[in-house]
């Protein structure tokens, strides 16, 4: 039982650790899209007016575009975080199950030492008891 909760514990951290992975990769994408917006409006602003109203219409197209594609890419995010917080919860509950499981072991583990320890101790008394008897009777005879 301990085994197979330790392999779920191990699943779950492997899972965690994905999630981390796929947030931090989607927050790169989301800096990366917006470090490209900012770049292009300071370019635009940049250039001469005759210029940048002829281009000013394309960056807004442009913008349109991007920001879509960002409010996707953080409802993604949102959805992992939320994904990433309900295995943390079960993740830390599989912890805490394994805790458990182990000193359960341990307890029992201890139970049949001093089973073990007693029931040899009452051999021995048994054995020293015949020992003493028979050299008794042997004496008496």
């Amino acid at each position: 039982m301990l085994d197979v909760k330790a392999q779920r514990r191990q699943a779950l951290r492997n899972t965690l650790l994905s999630l981390a992975q796929e947030i931090a990769r989607t927050r790169e994408a989301i800096l990366l899209r917006r470090t490209r917006l900012r770049t292009l409006l300071e370019d635009l602003a940049g250039q001469p007016l005759a210029d940048r109203i002829a281009n000013q219409a394309v960056f807004m197209q442009f913008v349109g575009v991007e920001e879509s594609a960002i409010g996707r890419l953080e409802a993604r995010r949102a959805d992992l975080e939320a994904r990433r917080a309900e295995a943390r919860t079960r993740f830390l509950q599989a912890r805490t199950e394994c805790k458990m499981l182990t000193r359960l072991r341990e307890k029992a583990f201890d139970a049949y030492v001093r089973e073990v320890a007693a029931a040899e101790q009452k051999a021995i008394d048994e054995s020293a008891q015949l020992a003493y008897a028979r050299k008794a009777s042997a004496g008496a005879a």
